[in-house]
C-alpha cells in the first residue's frame, strides 16, 4: 500500500507541475493581453485541476509522513478521501454557482 501512496505522489507532483505551469502561464498571457480567448478558457479550466493534483500530492505527503507502514491506517485514509471530495465538490459548486464579475 505505501510503494501505491509513493507513486500517486510522485505522479500528481508531476501533473501539478504540468497544470500549474499552464494555469500561471495563461494569466501572464491574460496580463500581457495575447491570445485572450485561448488564454481566457485554459485559465478557467486549470483551475481545477491544480487543485485536484495538488490536493493529492498533499494529502499523499501527509499519510506518507503520518503513518507507519507496517499498520493499516483506514481510518485516515477514509479522513483524507473525504477532505479531498468535500474540497473539490466546494471548489465546483463556487465555480459554478458564483457568477464571474466582469
Amino acid at each position: 500500500m505505501e510503494q501505491t501512496i509513493t507513486n500517486i505522489k510522485k505522479v500528481s507532483l508531476v501533473f501539478f507541475i504540468i497544470t500549474g505551469t499552464l494555469h500561471l502561464g495563461s494569466s501572464v498571457l491574460i496580463a500581457n493581453e495575447l491570445f485572450l480567448k485561448e488564454a481566457f478558457i485554459l485559465n478557467k479550466t486549470m483551475d481545477v485541476p491544480l487543485v485536484l493534483t495538488g490536493l493529492l500530492y498533499g494529502f499523499a505527503s501527509v499519510r506518507l509522513m503520518l503513518t507507519n507502514p507496517k499498520k493499516t491506517h483506514n481510518v485516515l485514509d477514509i479522513f483524507l478521501l473525504a477532505v479531498i471530495v468535500l474540497a473539490l465538490g466546494g471548489l465546483i459548486f463556487i465555480n459554478l454557482a458564483i457568477p464571474n464579475i466582469n
